[in-house]
């Protein structure tokens, strides 16, 4: 038959269970942090790397494996490819500005004639308007031409220092397919094929403004070419 615990030993326990009650009771609320158990905030705290000490030695050295040339003949590059795209921009411009002044020079040439010359006496349409697309055309892309010419000695001074290149914007003038093309009498009943020849040979397929864009295309390509060869020898 088993003995019941003396007084002794039930009143030490008993001591030690409102001593450790106390304890607890007399603890900072906010040390329990009950709130942040298992919580995902705390889960990717506790699996997160420790967070370096710093001041305990020197920084490591990054290394860059990019090489300082590839990246100035990219900005090149990209500069010359800009010049190209803009040259396409500014001649197309150009060449609309000057099919309209041309168009309008056409309406002021059949509004000025008189009933017999528009009816009787008729001229092909390019001995009529040789002057005006000299003047409306011509002159106009050639200056064009000059100005472009000037920006791109410029430029190929910093895209290729330790070459000296000469510009020259030469397009060839399609006087062949005016004078083919601009044969037909110069008269009111031609007026619409007349206008549709004009915009052909200046913005058409392989029109005026065409074969300025496909020399800025190859002329763009051989500046690529030298650039490319001179960071090489570099």
């Amino acid at each position: 038959m088993n003995k019941p615990p003396s007084p002794a030993v039930v009143d030490g326990a008993r001591k030690s269970l409102l001593g450790e009650l106390w304890s607890f009771l007399n603890r900072d609320i906010r040390t329990f942090r009950w709130w942040q158990r298992n919580t995902p905030d705390t889960i990717a705290q506790d699996l997160s790397p420790p967070k370096p000490i710093l001041g305990t030695g020197p920084a490591p050295e990054i290394i860059s494996e990019v090489n300082p040339k590839q990246i100035e003949a990219l900005r090149i590059r990209r500069e010359i490819l800009d010049w190209r795209d803009d040259f396409h921009f500014q001649v197309t411009e150009k060449a609309l500005q000057a099919k309209k002044a041309l168009e309008n020079r056409v309406e002021h040439e059949f509004a000025n004639m008189g009933f017999l010359r528009l009816r009787l006496f008729t001229k092909p349409s390019i001995e009529v308007l040789e002057d005006h697309i000299e003047s409306c055309v011509k002159s106009e892309m050639q200056r064009f031409s000059r100005i472009e010419e000037t920006v791109l000695r410029q430029r190929l001074a910093t895209w290729l220092p330790h070459r000296h290149e000469s510009v020259s914007i030469w397009i060839m003038w399609p006087k062949l397919e005016l004078d083919t093309r601009l044969a037909l009498e110069f008269k009111d009943g031609n007026r619409a094929q007349i206008m549709t020849a004009l915009d052909e040979i200046i913005l058409g397929e392989n029109g005026l403004a065409d074969r300025y864009r496909r020399w800025a295309n190859q002329y763009a390509s051989q500046i690529l070419e030298m650039q490319h060869a001179q960071s090489d020898s570099i």
